[in-house]
């Protein structure tokens, strides 16, 4: 199969053999006594075009960046010109876009309007068969270009359908509030990329006499309906067991079966577990694969690790999570977040990044905040590093303050 793109190189590179070939032509009439005149015109043009090479690529860059402004705002205006202008100017990004699986169906619809335009000029029968045969070629291109572009539209809104669909499962998993702790002020956020992945937190009281409470801040391989429905299962599985132990580490043990059990290969959960004791101020926490939690304390910052293995849920069927403990005071602030805060990117494609998430940790404005407004701030802190970027992963994160 003829690519499009390598096609269009073919021609352009075709185009300069011929024009080197003119100006050798001309000069070898030139040596044969047949006059100079002809080099010398062809030679002044080469040269005219060398001279104004550059100038006439800023033009056509300018107008590159016009026809496809004009294109991309308003196509239903778009006129006959600028879509001729726009078609050619952007060859190469136009056929960088259309899908391996489609590209085939362009090169067949450009051959049946060459077919067209060699019936049109070889006159193929009498009369009006030559106009019949080559319309009826350019048509056939015509009409299946158009089933592209409405096969591609419909895909499109399928797909837009179904992220609105997960997107809509997702926010309905998550607590519509924030909870209410003695001695503690908690809030909590997830904020969807616009592929919708499968990021989520939640809170619920932990063991048959529920004395301990329990946050949870998961990611879901995968995007779309497939993460939701992963995540519908995880927080099902957690919600079996949260009734029957206070520990995050044999609950996560024991959901990592069932998640193995039931999920593709491949497809994973990073989950951490958290359980707040309100009385004696602890906070016991077990972790598969997710981010590591901030804690701000009076002696600094500490990225809290617990013990063993870390594997998310899913990947091997017979880990054991093990569990740490740590003793809070009033003004700890405990930070959990996912990956999509430390992995946000700004334009120049560089990561926001653990240290800029200490920087932020280290203000002492922090210990003056509630949950709520550190939440606002870490996040507003992420975007103005972004300026703009797609965001690519979910964002999600849980503040726990200890008053």
């Amino acid at each position: 199969m003829i690519d499009p793109v390598k096609f269009k190189k073919i021609l352009v590179n075709l185009l300069k053999v011929l024009v080197v070939i003119e100006l050798i032509s001309a000069m070898s009439q030139g040596l044969g006594g047949h006059g100079w005149s002809r080099f010398g015109v062809d030679l002044v043009i080469a040269g005219i075009l060398y001279l104004t090479w550059e100038r006439l690529g800023a033009i056509v860059a300018q107008k590159k960046e016009e026809s496809w402004k004009a294109m991309a705002t308003s196509p239903s205006e778009a006129g006959l010109f600028n879509a001729l202008v726009f078609s050619l100017l952007w060859t190469d990004q136009i056929y960088k876009n259309v899908p391996a699986d489609r590209l085939r169906l362009i090169v067949i619809s450009y051959t049946l309007i060459a077919l067209g335009l060699v019936a049109a000029y070889l006159k193929i029968g009498s009369g009006l068969m030559p106009l019949v045969i080559s319309g009826a070629l350019v048509l056939g291109a015509v009409n299946l270009v158009t089933w592209l572009i409405s096969l591609e539209r419909g895909e499109k809104e399928d797909l837009q359908t179904e992220l609105k669909l997960a997107h809509d499962v997702q926010v309905s998993l998550m607590p519509k509030s924030n909870p209410s702790l003695e001695g503690f002020d908690i809030a909590g956020v997830s904020i969807p990329a616009a592929n919708v992945g499968g990021d989520l937190f939640d809170y619920a009281p932990l063991g048959s006499n529920g004395n301990a409470f329990g946050i949870s801040v998961f990611d879901v391989s995968g995007k779309g309906m497939q993460a939701a429905m992963s995540a519908v299962f995880t927080i099902g599985a957690i919600a079996g067991e949260t009734g029957r132990s206070t520990s995050p580490g044999e609950i996560l043990t024991v959901v990592n079966r069932s998640v193995f059990a039931h999920s593709r290969r491949g497809h994973f959960v990073a989950f951490l577990l958290a359980a707040i004791d309100p009385g004696k101020k602890t906070v016991t926490f077990a972790n598969a694969g997710q981010t590591r939690p901030l804690l701000r304390s009076r002696e600094g910052l500490s990225w809290l690790e617990p013990p063993g293995v870390r594997f998310p849920l899913g990947m091997q069927q017979d880990s054991a999570y093990e569990e740490r403990t740590v003793q809070l005071s009033p003004g700890d602030v405990l930070l959990m977040i996912t990956d999509g805060f430390t992995e946000a990117m700004n334009a120049r494609e560089e990561m926001f990044g653990a240290e800029r998430v200490e920087e932020f940790a280290r203000d002492p404005a922090i210990c003056t905040l509630r949950a709520p407004a550190i939440i606002e701030r870490l996040t507003a802190a992420v975007r103005s590093f972004s300026a703009g970027a797609p965001q690519h992963d979910d964002m999600t994160m849980v503040v726990v303050k200890v008053q």
